[in-house]
């Protein structure tokens, strides 16, 4: 009897041992993980802090076009230069900084949010892009119609709110929303070049709007500018079809049509009319070297071996295009020698027609708005090439953002803010 009154003691000091060292762990267990739940739920608040924050940032970015090019210029915006506090969220509070690049035409949006407590802070770093002509070669409202023999778009795509003519071009890509002769179903699914997709689309919904152009800014421009070195004024309030070259930089503006084009530009042209290029061979700026896009190749999924023998020969045989590599894959360094008889943008507020019989010229290095119809169908040996450069400095009186990135950032709070 005393024996077990001796194991059952033992078996006690045994548990209350066991129980000395399981309570304090436990306490101390359930006290962190309240500790750790509550910093969680402050860290959380902070990433939504800086997700308003970013908000923010957009809605002043797409405030004025004055607003973009301000940022544009390196100016720094009140109130998003790490400058201020904002404190209308309950949560805690948030400071913005925004500032040009890290490319042309795109701003970098850094938020930093921080919890009430001011313990948590989280940031975001998002990079957006001013896309008025992204990737796009050539836009036309009214439809494009490109059946002539010779005629190439290189670098860019072809778009289109209406029909779409290509016959047998195989790049570079083509979008519609309405029909493409290569779609034989109609609007009946599947309305691209299956099974890739990498070439065509037709009915495409998502397809951009045509883009707002500052004409008022384009028509003032060319009132300052004077007379071009014929003596013709840059700013034309009727019909036009007088001829010069212009290697300056300016801007053309034409309030009718211009018939007849044979001059070499280096600048831009703003022709409310028709625009109608004359036949046979084009004058031409002089040749150079131009940066082939670094993303050039996705308009030549379905041509591949165009795209190597003319501009990448480094690239592999089979087409590593869409869904085999990146779609951010960027082909850097590479460089065509091309002599356009046009470097610059180029609107057209009626039709455009190109030049029929004879010659071997690159029309246009830059990119091309239509309102009317596009009528791409000489049989000369002409190219049209895009220039993202000439793309990016299209005056518009609306900013096209899209967002190129969106990253986590190691930004602390500023330490000039309280």
């Amino acid at each position: 009897m005393k024996n077990r009154k001796g194991q059952f003691l033992v078996g006690v000091l045994v548990l209350l041992a066991v129980l000395a060292i399981i309570v304090p762990v436990m306490v101390k267990y359930i006290r962190n993980e309240s500790l750790w739940s509550e910093k969680q739920a402050e860290n959380t608040n902070a990433f939504q802090l800086a997700e308003a924050a970013v908000d923010r940032g957009y809605q002043k970015v797409c405030e004025s076009t004055t607003t973009w090019n301000n940022i544009k210029k390196g100016l720094p915006i009140a109130g998003f230069n790490f400058d201020t506090v904002y404190t209308d969220m309950s949560g805690g509070t948030y400071t913005i900084s925004i500032t040009s690049g890290p490319l042309t035409q795109q701003v970098t949006i850094l938020a930093v949010g921080r919890d009430r407590y001011k313990k948590e802070t989280r940031a975001l770093k998002v990079i957006y892009g001013n896309s008025v002509m992204d990737d796009v070669s050539v836009a036309a409202a009214e439809g494009v119609t490109m059946n002539g023999s010779n005629i190439q778009v290189e670098w860019g795509a072809v778009t289109s709110p209406n029909a779409v003519s290509i016959l047998t071009k195989t790049h570079p890509s083509f979008w519609s929303a309405a029909g493409i002769d290569k779609d034989t179903n109609g609007a009946a699914p599947p309305n691209c070049d299956a099974p890739n997709c990498w070439w065509w689309h037709s009915y495409d919904s998502n397809l951009p709007p045509m883009p707002q152009i500052d004409f008022a800014a384009y028509k003032s421009s060319a009132i300052a500018e004077g007379t071009d070195p014929c003596g013709n004024a840059y700013y034309q309030p009727g019909n036009f079809s007088k001829n010069c070259d212009s290697l300056n930089g300016n801007t053309y503006y034409i309030a009718g049509s211009w018939t007849g084009f044979r001059s070499a530009i280096v600048g831009n042209i703003i022709v409310l009319g028709n625009f109608t290029f004359s036949n046979g061979s084009q004058h031409t700026v002089g040749s150079y070297n131009a940066a082939v896009p670094p993303t050039a190749w996705k308009q030549y999924c379905d041509d591949w071996g165009y795209y190597q023998d003319n501009y990448d020969p480094s690239v592999p045989d089979s087409p590593v295009c869409f869904g085999n590599i990146n779609n951010s894959t960027q082909r850097t360094g590479l460089y065509s020698s091309i002599n356009p008889a046009i470097h610059g943008f180029m609107y057209v507020g009626g039709d455009m027609t190109l030049p029929n019989g004879g010659g071997s010229d690159d029309l246009v290095h830059g990119a091309v708005i239509v309102n009317g119809n596009a009528n791409i169908n000489s049989n000369s040996h002409c190219k049209i090439y895009y220039d993202p450069n000439v793309a990016a400095n299209i005056l518009t009186t609306k900013i096209y953002l899209t967002r190129v990135s969106w990253l986590d950032s190691t930004q602390k709070w500023p330490s000039t803010l309280p």
